[in-house]
């Protein structure tokens, strides 16, 4: 059976990651960075930042497909059995948490935005995130086993909403309006690059759930590489150049002026809908297993983490977006560059690990502690090369 199931082929694991890109999140990476970058520049920094992480997602991967293990398992080697089910379980639960509460926002303001357009109502967005949050977390708790239907329909829909938006914007813009664009503020260029890292961080970290069925390395690698970058870059780049034609970095208000708001709000609430329900998922799964519940509790465990995640919505946490991906990338990164240590570095890979391995644990945090009190930007790279060292010293050090 477990031959059977390991025969996945590149092309389907590229469609996997494909599919988990082209989200709404993404085009805000491109708006975002457009504020305060040329265009070339924010191709540029997604470039390097997607590209780093797509490096360390392939190192994990071909470990995933060499052991045949999940991102927990793999992990519990560097952090121990408990260790890994703790840290990593707590920052894929803490990190989809939060990618929750801000696509609950951005449909909490799609819908508003509908309201006030067609019918003249008005409904803060405060109270159109919670009833969107609430229709999501429903759906994660009831209806999870439905939402392959509904993605059959919204991810063509966005990307026929995309591709109508670009029409509709190089009808009245020259794409050399785009190349001249000279954003009023500025950002360090390594900065940005930390920023697109944070946006798939998490992705990269959990990519041996998904690549360990690949059928052979080359393909887990391959599918990686062709799933995220070619899209992770078109996705930012038609932010970026709606952003720039539409004269605001508000994903919601540029999809509102792309003609048939109606219709093109719609299609935004649908693909947030169907990413957040297994953001939703994922982080009632993730606290389900740190607290160690059985499966039967992982509904209740799920309602009670999108109650939270609802609450972000309703306070606003989509205006800390670049904050929230800061957070991500400075926890997040660590933890790949003391797996990567133990597995291709010191060589300490272990089958059947302790509990806790505090070389693993002291080595994450340090990397996260450089992250933090660093003021240069290259903290964002730094932060994995550290963990890495740190963890590669004590092993040769520490018996």
């Amino acid at each position: 059976m477990e031959n059977n199931k390991n025969t996945t082929k590149w092309f389907s694991l590229a469609g996997i990651w494909f599919g988990g890109v082209v989200s709404v999140p993404a085009l805000l990476v491109g708006s975002t960075l457009i504020a305060s970058l040329s265009f070339h520049l924010s191709l540029l920094a997604g470039l390097i930042g997607f590209g780093f992480v797509v490096l360390f997602m392939s190192l994990l991967s071909i470990a995933a497909v060499e052991k045949r293990k999940p991102t927990v398992a793999l992990a519990s080697s560097s952090f121990g059995k408990k260790g890994a089910e703790f840290i990593v379980s707590l920052i894929i639960g803490l990190s989809t948490l939060g990618w929750f509460g801000i696509q609950c926002n951005i449909a909490g303001a799609s819908f508003s935005k509908i309201l006030v357009e067609t019918n003249g109502i008005e409904i803060p967005i405060w109270l159109s995130s919670v009833f969107w949050g609430i229709v999501m977390v429903l759906t994660a708790v009831f209806g999870f086993k439905y939402l392959k239907w509904l993605n059959y329909i919204a991810v063509p829909a966005i990307v026929v909403l995309l591709t109508y938006g670009l029409v509709i914007t190089f009808n009245e813009h020259s794409f050399q309006e785009i190349l001249d664009f000279q954003p009023k503020e500025g950002m360090p260029l390594l900065q940005a690059i930390g920023f697109t890292i944070g946006f798939i961080a998490v992705g990269g970290v959990i990519s041996p759930d998904y690549n360990r069925f690949a059928a052979t390395k080359k393909d887990a690698v391959l599918g990686s590489i062709i799933g995220i970058i070619p899209s992770a870059l078109c996705l930012l780049a038609i932010g970026a150049i709606l952003a720039i034609t539409q004269g605001t970095y508000d994903i919601v208000e540029i999809f509102s002026t792309l003609g048939f708001p109606f219709l093109a709000m719609s299609i935004l609430i649908l693909a947030t809908w169907t990413s957040n329900v297994i953001n939703s998922y994922s982080s009632g799964l993730a606290f389900n297993n740190l607290l160690q519940l059985g499966d039967a509790s992982r509904s209740t465990t799920t309602l009670i983490v999108g109650l939270i995640g609802i609450l972000l919505a309703a306070i606003g946490v989509l205006s800390q977006f670049m904050n929230f991906i800061t957070i991500l990338t400075i926890t997040i990164t660590p933890i790949a560059g003391v797996m990567i240590s133990d597995y291709y570095i010191s060589k300490t890979y272990q089958e059947t690990p302790e509990n806790f391995n505090w070389k693993g644990i002291i080595s994450w945090i340090t990397g996260v502690t450089v992250m933090l009190v660093m003021t240069s930007q290259i903290k964002n790279i730094l932060g994995i090369i550290v963990a890495a060292l740190v963890y590669f010293i004590l092993k040769k050090t520490i018996k």
